[in-house]
C-alpha cells in the first residue's frame, strides 16, 4: 500500500472497538496503554462492602491479624514458665523453645478472639444498618448492645447484660468520635 506524497500515515484503528469510542490520551503517566475505551461499564457493578458476609469476613480476618500480631508481642513479654522449678536446669534451647510456645498459644488465642469480636460486631452492625436503613448513631449503639450480648452470654445473664452495656458504650463513643471528626474537615 502506497501513501499519496504530502499525506501523513494513517494508523488502523483496533478492530473490536468502534472509532468515537478511543480517545488519544495526551500525556503518557495517565495510562499504561495508547487508547482508553470511554464506553458504558461491562456490566453491574458490585460493591463488596455493601456485602454483609463480606464485611464479617473481612473484619474476621482482619481482627484475626491483629490479634496475632498484639498476641506475639505480649506472649514474648509473659514470663510463667520461669516459675518452673526445671527453669534453671533447662538449655538455652529449652528455655527459647518454651517462649517460642507460650508466644505461639498466646498469639492463636488472641488472633481467635479478636477475630471473633470483629466478626460478631460487623456482621450485627451491617445487619442493623440494613434493617434500619439508615446510618446515625443508633447503629452503633444497638450493634454493640446485641454484640455485647451474645459474646457474653455464655457467661449467664449478668455478663450479658454488662457485655451489651459496654460494647454499646464504646461502639457509641467510637461512632461519636468518627463522626465529629467529619464534620470538623
Amino acid at each position: 500500500m502506497s501513501i499519496p506524497p504530502g499525506q501523513p500515515p494513517v494508523s488502523p484503528q483496533p478492530p473490536t472497538l468502534p472509532a468515537e469510542k478511543l480517545i488519544a490520551i495526551q500525556s503518557p503517566f495517565e495510562c499504561p496503554q495508547a487508547f482508553r475505551y470511554t464506553g458504558a461499564p461491562l456490566g453491574p457493578t458490585f460493591n463488596p462492602m455493601e456485602n454483609c458476609v463480606f464485611k464479617g469476613a473481612l473484619s474476621f480476618t482482619l481482627g484475626g491479624a491483629m490479634g496475632g500480631f498484639f498476641g506475639a508481642i505480649f506472649g514474648s513479654h509473659n514470663n510463667d514458665f520461669m516459675l518452673n522449678p526445671r527453669w534453671e536446669y533447662m538449655t538455652t534451647r529449652q528455655q527459647m523453645w518454651l517462649s517460642w510456645l507460650q508466644m505461639r498459644n498466646q498469639a492463636k488465642s488472641m488472633a481467635r478472639n479478636f477475630g471473633l469480636v470483629g466478626l460478631v460486631y460487623s456482621g450485627v452492625e451491617c445487619i442493623v444498618e440494613k434493617e434500619r436503613a439508615s446510618q446515625d448513631l443508633y447503629n452503633p449503639l444497638l450493634a454493640g448492645c446485641a454484640s455485647g450480648a451474645i459474646l457474653g452470654a455464655s457467661g449467664g445473664p449478668w455478663a450479658a447484660g454488662t457485655g451489651c452495656a459496654g460494647f454499646a458504650a464504646f461502639s457509641l463513643a467510637i461512632d461519636y468520635y468518627m463522626y465529629h471528626m467529619d464534620d470538623s474537615h
